[in-house]
């Protein structure tokens, strides 16, 4: 599977996160979804579903 070169860089971040002990927090992942969907509707994908957008999440 190729993931979009942000969410590669979330998920490797997410690993950072573990491996010091902590995570990245609820609101953080909200806020990072939001960012996916902010970028979707830019581009004219304005009934792009969050959900979708970051399915291939491993955070």
């Amino acid at each position: 599977m190729c993931l979009p070169r942000p969410q590669l860089r979330i998920n490797r971040l997410e690993a950072e996160f573990e491996a010091t002990g902590s995570e990245i927090e609820t609101v953080a992942r909200e806020v990072i979804a939001e960012d996916f969907w902010f970028v979707a509707s830019a581009y004219g994908f304005t009934d792009a579903d969050v959900e979708e957008l970051i399915a291939t999440r491993d955070w």
